[in-house]
């Protein structure tokens, strides 16, 4: 008896909170969706503007494009060069935040700004996390989003608990984890695809809400921190540099010697060398990767002396201490890529499902409340 009653308040507390969040969880689930391959997409953007050489031409050096960027924003010595290991590819570069795209034997101006792709998925970005929100409006649609998130959390485990059939018997399971062939009405449709798309979908939503919650809340860090016996690192705050004046050793030679030690390092495949200038004086980051972006298992950072060249460090994943490694894991679970195109399949799939999962359930909520009193 107590468990018919309790089932009966989980039945009553799911239906409300998802008509409450259900609008809400639709479009992170549909913007998630979206954000799929954003990476791909926009790398395919760019390589529309890779470039033919001729023979005689040469690639245009690291300092020629720190030059062009100055010029162009002498107040702005916080740079980016993005090298991607392709022949003729154009070069991505930014001057705080001025970005162009720049003819890798000319340095003439391709495209300035971040391009049709990445300035679409700039704005899904924005909707995904803030609501399409700015200024100080941007906390509200954050929050709203933060604690849509949990509400969601809260939907996957008391969905889980009513999906539980009330005899463990093949023919239960079967219309429960199976689509039928046939359906008697649009009701039993709607209600078969709730079942059955939100158990198989389950396990890669929890983990994509549940990760979603470091971005949202300060004590799931802390809580993430915490398992780690760590507190939460504060945010390294540099001040600019205002003057790249100070260094010494030409950028290309940095450039080539990185290029060497990623070939020492086992890197010798990288896919792109990120250059970061104006972080810290008298420092070059290079970070080097071997995949398409950000799996931070196939990536190193490489700080350069530029008064030297000497090696300052390098950082590598298994550098950082146990707390950094989860949340990087974690970041990077939430999308997908730590399990590279396979993870961000998974995750979109997933992603597309909940949407179907808010319109049946939506559905399923005004038959059950509407519909149903209507009738005599």
């Amino acid at each position: 008896m107590f468990l018919k009653s309790f089932k009966k308040w989980v039945f009553w507390a799911h239906l409300i909170i998802g008509l409450i969040a259900g609008l809400f969880i639709f479009s992170m689930s549909f913007t998630g969706f979206l954000l799929t391959y954003e990476r791909q997409i926009v790398e395919l953007d760019e390589m529309r503007f890779t470039v033919k050489s001729t023979y005689a031409q040469q690639r245009l050096s690291t300092d020629a494009v720190v030059d062009i960027l100055q010029k162009s924003h002498p107040s702005q010595s916080h740079i980016y060069i993005r090298w991607v290991n392709r022949e003729g590819a154009a070069i991505p570069a930014w001057a705080g935040k001025h970005s162009y795209l720049l003819h890798p034997y000319t340095g003439d101006v391709i495209r300035e700004g971040e391009g049709l792709a990445a300035g679409f998925f700039h704005v899904v970005t924005d909707i995904h996390r803030y609501l399409l929100l700015h200024g100080a409006s941007q906390v509200i649609g954050k929050n709203i989003n933060g604690y849509a998130n949990l509400f969601f959390i809260f939907l996957l485990l008391s969905g889980a608990y009513l999906w539980l059939p009330k005899r463990f018997n093949r023919s239960a399971l079967k219309g429960y984890l199976l689509l039928a062939k046939s359906y008697k009405s649009s009701h039993h449709r709607n209600r078969q695809w709730h079942l059955v798309f939100g158990i198989w979908c389950l396990p890669v939503l929890l983990v994509l809400s549940l990760t979603a919650t470091l971005f949202h809340f300060d004590w799931a860090n802390k809580a993430l921190y915490g398992a780690f016996g760590q507190s939460v690192p504060e945010r390294e705050k540099h001040l600019p540099v205002l003057d790249l004046s100070a260094d010494k050793v030409p950028y290309d030679a940095l450039f080539q010697q990185a290029k060497v030690h990623a070939i020492n390092n086992g890197a010798a495949d990288w896919y792109s060398m990120w250059l970061e200038l104006g972080d810290k004086k008298h420092e070059a980051r290079f970070y080097i990767d071997t995949s398409i972006g950000n799996r931070q298992e196939y990536a190193y950072s490489l700080f350069l002396d530029t008064r030297t060249g000497d090696a300052i460090k390098t950082l590598k994943k298994s550098d950082w201490t146990r707390g950094d490694q989860a949340w990087g894991t974690s970041r990077f679970l939430h999308t997908g890529e730590y399990f590279g195109f396979i993870g961000q399949t998974l995750a979109g799939l997933a992603s597309l499902l909940a949407c179907f999962l808010v319109y049946t359930g939506m559905v399923l909520a005004w038959k059950r409340l509407v519909t149903s009193k209507s009738k005599p």
